[in-house]
């Protein structure tokens, strides 16, 4: 029996895609519009309906991503998700599974079969096809909800645990990140190698000041202007100062004053004019027995213990940026996946406890994070998808041109050609997706602000600017301090949880 190319070219790419995940013809974020409209309006359950349906047992003929490249995406989505609702031992299970995925796949040998498939699945696909290994702002996330989840879950000594995990969490991640870039240049350039007669075009097209130019690319020229604005607003090196926060302060709460100093040093360097960690800077200092620089020096130490007896608002606020998919002329259309922000709903949090009212001062812009990262990361992946654009053009071409050079006669050369024509069309035009994949379950910032446990053990929290909501909540008689949390991705979806630290 004779098996025909068509043949083959149909079940190799079959094998490709079942190896990529589902976003590899409709993209991620698309995927997830409904799922995030449901978040938006409050329809919890739906958005853990859809989870849920994504993280189902696999089997051959469903679209479970269980065991695909999207996996580590959903299980973070599934760990926020748990943690909004206030399910915490789930939250902290969904999250191990992802940094098991994430060491799995950072682990792996950098020419193993798996990723060797999924190279070639890029290739005759597109950027879908590698495993989504999460941003470096994902990964401090997790670190953070994980962390918060064991204190939700009564277990405080997990919950100091994964404190003292940070700091190194946090240069894990910068080393990993220097290892991913060298990994993905050696990577592009090894695809060059392998398609010298594309290289060329491909390195002349993917200049981004000719790509700004092309009228075609406005919206892409708008884009990126939008990125680089929030870019600047970033902390450099992937620093995640809310992370560094819990750090200090597990630090501060272990009596470690001195790595308490230099992880509020590191919070002071990288947001100088920050009110709360210049003073929480100038109250390390005091407690370490450091002298006070000049510049801090009209600066008061908090007036009351910070280390013991408190309380410690953390405001979630918003929704995270994400990305959208765009098109971009180089003079080929190709896919592009672009930042897009979403405005706050809140601007503030206020918070009023025997007579004083507290202002949250923001602790960290998460969407800033992850634009300073997705910039960094431009050049290549404008390489990248340049090429890959132009190594799937240049194939389909040679299908054409083979054709016409055949012995075949001429009504079957005609029908040959009208073949690979409407085929070649179809398939690039599917294929034709950007790798919009996020963690979209997150919020657009942090915002922090700290106070004596009430006497009558009471909060008036007030969400404020645009949208106005007013909270009411009583710590526990069992916690000597608490974080209290407040998540709130939409006006009509605010969560409030109490988390309780007996100790101090």
């Amino acid at each position: 029996m004779k098996i025909s190319v068509a043949g083959i070219s149909v079940a190799a790419l079959a094998v490709v895609l079942g190896l990529c995940g589902c976003s590899s013809v409709v993209n991620s974020h698309r995927q997830k519009a409904e799922m995030m409209a449901a978040l938006g309006r409050g329809d919890n359950a739906a958005v853990m309906a859809e989870i849920d349906y994504k993280l189902r047992d696999p089997s051959w003929c469903n679209t479970s991503v269980v065991n695909s490249g999207d996996e580590i995406m959903w299980r973070l989505e599934a760990g926020s998700m748990s943690f909004h609702l206030g399910n915490f031992r789930r939250s902290v299970e969904e999250f191990k599974t992802a940094e098991r995925l994430i060491r799995d796949y950072d682990e792996r040998a950098k020419l193993s079969v798996r990723d060797a498939g999924a190279e070639a699945g890029m290739a005759v696909t597109n950027l879908n096809a590698l495993p989504y290994r999460g941003f470096c702002r994902d990964r401090m996330a997790l670190s953070i909800f994980k962390s918060l989840a064991y204190l939700g879950m009564d277990n405080e000594q997990a919950f100091r645990a994964q404190l003292r995990r940070l700091r190194d969490e946090q240069k894990k991640v910068q080393d990993d990140y220097r290892d991913f870039f060298e990994r993905e240049k050696a990577e592009l350039d090894a695809e060059r190698r392998q398609n010298p007669a594309v290289a060329g075009k491909a390195a002349a097209a993917a200049d981004e000041r000719s790509l700004c130019a092309n009228a075609q690319n406005a919206e892409f020229a708008s884009g990126l202007k939008a990125v680089r604005e929030r870019a600047h607003r970033g902390y450099g090196n992937f620093l995640n100062p809310a992370a560094i926060f819990l750090s200090a302060l597990g630090n501060l709460r272990d009596g470690n004053c001195e790595n308490a100093r230099i992880d509020f040093k590191r919070l002071y360097e990288a947001m100088p004019g920050n009110p709360v960690f210049r003073q929480y800077y100038v109250t390390a200092l005091a407690l370490a027995g450091r002298p006070v620089p000049a510049e801090l020096s009209g600066v008061p130490p908090f007036a009351f213990p910070v280390d013991r007896d408190c309380v410690y608002v953390i405001f979630a606020n918003g929704r995270s940026a994400a990305f959208r998919q765009i098109a971009l002329y180089f003079p080929i259309m190709t896919a592009w996946p672009m930042c897009e922000f979403y405005a706050p709903v809140f601007g503030g949090l206020r918070v009023e406890a025997d007579g004083v009212a507290h202002d949250a001062a923001l602790l960290a812009d998460m969407d800033a994070i992850l634009a300073q990262e997705f910039n960094e990361r431009l050049p290549g992946m404008i390489a990248r998808i340049v090429l890959s654009t132009l190594i799937k053009e240049a194939a389909y071409h040679a299908s054409l041109i083979a054709i016409e050079r055949s012995n075949m006669d001429e009504t079957a050369k005609a029908v040959a050609l009208a073949s690979v024509a409407v085929g070649g069309t179809a398939y690039r035009t599917a294929m034709n997706t950007a790798d919009t994949r996020s963690w979209e379950i997150l919020p657009r910032e942090f915002r922090l602000t700290q106070l004596p446990m009430p006497r009558n053990r009471e909060l008036a929290l007030t969400l404020y600017g645009g949208a106005q909501q007013t909270l009411g909540v009583r710590i526990p008689d069992g916690c000597r301090s608490a974080i209290v949390w407040v998540g709130a991705p939409a006006a009509g979806n605010i969560r409030c949880h109490v988390l309780p630290l007996h100790s101090k």
